[in-house]
């Protein structure tokens, strides 16, 4: 049996309240989102703050605090964090794990569909993104081989507001456990099409305007 109990920060001799440095009732560090805390002088980063205590937004977090600290620049630090579960198989997720509201469109490619998986008989897991009206990634959640891997370019496709159709429009290697990502992308796109003939044709049969050879 495996118990996790979580981990704390360890804040409290550290003579924060001298410093006029804020903590929270868990006694993490505050911070806006420069990374700056309450002391206009002093940035935190990593597990003593309230963010996720991943080693990768631990570093990430630490080069734009050196480099607001150190440079005087003004960087802020992204919403989009993607976390791993090293399990067999994996499980990696960014961003929403369920549609945020009625507009939003999931599509999921089981990897019974992705021949890599076929390829290797481990099909046991899914390829699921989650976009709004305009096609944009709000999320998405990979369960199978190298899913953190394959989570990769969904975080850049989240990063940079690129759409389904973006990544629908790359050329990807084949075979590939990324195919998953590709081919639920090239889903969403269909759908779109379809959605958009449908209604282009409910305009038509309402009655739109007619022309008749003179």
């Amino acid at each position: 049996m495996l118990l996790a109990a979580g981990r704390t920060a360890r804040t409290a001799r550290l003579g924060l309240e001298h410093l006029d440095i804020s903590t929270d009732a868990h006694r993490q560090i505050v911070t806006d989102p420069r990374i700056r805390t309450t002391n206009p002088s002093v940035w935190a980063a990593g597990d003593v703050t309230a963010h996720p205590r991943f080693t990768h937004v631990a570093g990430v977090h630490a080069s734009i605090a050196a480099r607001n600290a150190v440079l005087g620049l003004n960087l802020k630090i992204s919403p989009v964090v993607p976390r791993v579960t090293y399990t067999s198989p994996e499980l990696a997720a960014v961003g929403a794990t369920h549609p945020p509201g009625t507009h939003a469109m999931v599509r999921t490619i089981h990897h019974t569909h992705v021949d890599r998986a076929v390829t290797d008989n481990t099909t046991d897991g899914f390829t699921r993104l989650i976009a709004d009206q305009r096609g944009h990634i709000l999320g998405a959640t990979i369960v199978g081989p190298r899913a953190g891997e394959s989570l990769a370019e969904v975080v850049l496709a989240m990063e940079h507001r690129l759409r389904t159709s973006d990544i629908a429009a790359a050329t990807y290697p084949y075979p590939t456990y990324s195919d998953g990502v590709w081919n639920a992308a090239i889903a969403d796109v269909r759908a779109r099409l379809r959605a958009s003939a449908a209604a282009a044709c409910c305009c038509c049969a309402g009655g739109g305007p007619t022309w008749t050879p003179g």
